[in-house]
């Protein structure tokens, strides 16, 4: 770009030469060269004011959003970079055929420095891109990081290739040939590179994680949302505000568990149990059923029940008068059961679509769990928890009425006093 300005610029500075042809070369690239440094840092400010003022007005003047994010303020700043540069490029083919050393080694630095601004220009246009693109409903929670970092690595890649040529007077095509014998260095150097790239397009094209999915790897310690996805790296916030930095390629070497499914399902899972103390389960005698039929949500099913055990007693002829285990009887431990099953089912906030169970799990040294299972509507974590403490307080306080017992150990105090 900026060799195409040169001969424009070069006559400009030349209608400036006021030192007349008898002026020694010397003096002349004295002053000339200074005025054109002069000039350079002048058109670089204007520059930036112009090319500010004009495309930003412009952006603004659309309905669209995408352009405000590619023409920024970075991206206008660098494109400024090639005025100046133009400027000392017409006044380096002025002043500097009398020396001939000095005219080479300032246009290769010329060269580099239009390298090195290209690749700042395409940096700051694919971070613009990415901006724009991830403003758009249907790309928010994708990995877009990822593929413009891979972009920049390209661009690097073409970008260093053109300066080792220029340093080297080497045409391009030779330092592409000899690449290919420091390709096992290049694939060293740029491992965690590839490796992220081929969990990014397996994480994408998997649907495997999104920006906002809230995960947990138990292996780096990771547990809350994800915030930002790129080539290399996974960032998560965890919930106590601390962030957890997971290498992208371990979200497909290693397990982990995505909770995106619970809060697309319309439920957060409940489950919880209460170890009823062995000695205290027993068959229910008259005296605490009768106390039970006054509640509400067990009456009915108490009535069916006892309708249910009769009939089936008197089918097989059980003699319950004289021995309780000859027939059904009803338990305390069962009727407290069913007091929680249908406690739960008649809860506002549990979600009735979803999966509910009351149900005992294997005995244990302490006792016999009793475990409720059960989707809460509301998803969030402190009303969640929040509403699972409550309906736990509810059926601890409610297993006396049951004549069952909580499984606690006991200290010195409680065996002291025995």
């Amino acid at each position: 770009m900026t060799q195409e300005w040169s001969p424009i610029i070069a006559r400009w500075i030349e209608q400036m030469d006021w030192l007349g042809p008898e002026a020694s070369p010397n003096l002349r690239l004295v002053v000339m060269g200074g005025m054109a440094l002069l000039l350079a840092l002048f058109v670089w400010g204007v520059g930036r004011l112009v090319l500010a003022r004009i495309l930003i007005r412009l952006t603004q003047r659309t309905k669209a959003t995408w352009d405000d994010q590619l023409f920024n303020q970075s991206l206008l700043n660098r494109l400024a970079f090639f005025l100046p540069l133009a400027v000392i490029s017409g006044a380096v083919a002025l002043l500097l055929p009398p020396f001939p050393a000095l005219r080479e080694t300032m246009e290769s630095v010329l060269s580099l420095a239009n390298i090195l601004t290209t690749l700042l220009v395409f940096f700051a246009a694919i971070n613009g891109i990415e901006r724009a693109l991830g403003d758009l409903p249907r790309l928010k929670d994708k990995p877009i990081a990822s593929f413009s970092q891979l972009v920049k690595i390209v661009i690097s890649i073409f970008a260093g290739i053109a300066i080792i040529a220029t340093l080297s007077g080497q045409e391009i095509a030779v330092i592409l040939g000899g690449l290919g014998a420091a390709t096992a260095v290049i694939l060293l150097v740029f491992k965690d590179a590839l490796l992220g790239l081929t969990a990014s397009v397996q994480l994408s094209s998997g649907d495997l994680v999104r920006i906002g999915d809230w995960v947990a790897i138990d292996k780096y310690g990771a547990d809350g949302n994800v915030v930002e996805i790129n080539l290399t790296t996974v960032k998560v916030q965890n919930w106590d505000m601390t962030f957890t930095i997971v290498p992208t390629y371990a979200l497909i070497s290693d397990s982990f568990k995505n909770w995106r499914g619970m809060s697309q399902s319309g439920g957060r899972r409940m489950k919880r149990s209460i170890t009823i103390r062995p000695s205290s389960v027993h068959f229910a005698d008259e005296q605490l059923v009768d106390a039970l039929r006054s509640v509400q949500v067990l009456a009915d099913w108490i009535r069916e029940r006892e309708a249910v055990i009769a009939a089936d007693n008197a089918r097989r002829g059980a003699d319950i008068v004289s021995n309780d285990i000859n027939g059904r009887r009803l338990t305390n431990l069962g009727l407290f059961r069913n007091y929680t099953e249908r406690y739960i089912r008649n809860h506002p906030e549990i979600n009735q679509e979803m999966t509910l169970l009351v149900r005992h799990l294997q005995p244990t040294p302490e006792g016999i769990p009793v475990e409720f299972y059960c989707f809460s509507k509301n998803q969030d974590w402190a009303p969640f928890e929040s509403l699972m403490a409550d309906i736990l307080d509810h059926l601890v306080a409610a297993i006396p009425s049951f004549g069952l017992e909580i499984y606690e150990h006991r200290g010195g105090r409680e065996l002291l006093r025995d």
